[in-house]
């Protein structure tokens, strides 16, 4: 009994030992442990054993770039012509010639004359008219009894002018025919002006007449070309021009009536 229990003492007492060396032993070590500074044991450990495991940065996703929109034609847009491209209304320019015969003095005149204006609508134009006639008259004597061309002497001269200033309006009938038949009427003043002489004496008289006038006319243009026509009209002056006349015996007024027809051939030019 006695050689058992003192098999089983000596393990136990080997144990015990052990125990205590490994206290012994061990306790400074946590103490040095537990008061280190956190470096000091970072020194002493392996460099590979604490080196972090290096993160690798995740490349960052593409950011989204903006799309292009997409390519849309700019509306379209007529260009804007210039001031000298713009179209502009024609003016036009009817030049004449014939002939004006007063009802009173029942005898031709050569007259002469111009309409300017401008196309208001397509078929009707407005402007200004002026012109000249031109009036002679000579108070004649026979030359004695030669036979043949019976020529005579001149005693006495009186030349008339007459001038228009009016302004007008005329309606093309058609623009797209051959012929084209035109109507017109205008209104203003006409200035009469008489000059005579008397050879036997050697006395000149001057006069001067005016008042209100108009005149009316109709006809055909025949087309040369787009912006060119020879036209043919007849036509109607009327008018009794005035002056006041003063004397020893009073203030008077003289007048003239210049009412009368014609007939002009002309040229009218589109530009």
């Amino acid at each position: 009994m006695l050689r058992d229990e003192r098999r089983l003492a000596i393990p136990s007492l080997g144990v015990c030992l052990f125990a205590s060396c490994i206290a012994i032993g061990g306790g400074p070590l946590v103490t040095t442990s537990v008061s280190a500074d956190p470096s000091q044991l970072l020194a002493q450990a392996g460099i590979d054993s604490i080196a972090p495991t290096p993160v690798v940065p995740r490349p960052a996703p593409p950011s989204a770039q903006p799309s292009a929109p997409p390519f849309s034609a700019p509306p379209f847009s007529a260009p804007v012509p210039s001031s000298h491209q713009r179209q502009r209304t024609p003016f036009t320019l009817h030049l004449h010639g014939g002939l004006f015969a007063p009802i009173d003095v029942n005898a031709t005149s050569p007259t002469i004359g111009l309409r300017f204006g401008k196309l208001v609508l397509p078929h009707l134009q407005g402007g200004a008219l002026t012109g000249w006639t031109l009036r002679r008259k000579n108070l004649e004597q026979p030359v004695g009894s030669r036979p043949g061309l019976n020529p005579q002497r001149v005693l006495a001269r009186v030349d008339a002018s007459l001038v228009p200033a009016m302004a007008f309006l005329q309606v093309n009938l058609t623009e797209k025919r051959f012929l084209v038949p035109y109507a017109g009427i205008a209104a203003g003043y006409e200035w009469l002006s008489v000059t005579a002489h008397d050879y036997r004496t050697g006395e000149d008289a001057l006069a001067s007449y005016a008042n209100f006038a108009w005149q009316t006319w109709g006809g055909f243009g025949a087309r040369l070309e787009q912006r060119l026509r020879v036209d043919v009209e007849v036509f109607y002056n009327g008018g009794k021009l005035a002056r006041d006349v003063t004397d020893s015996s009073g203030t008077w007024s003289e007048t003239v009536a210049m009412n009368g027809v014609g007939a002009r051939v002309g040229l009218d030019i589109l530009f």
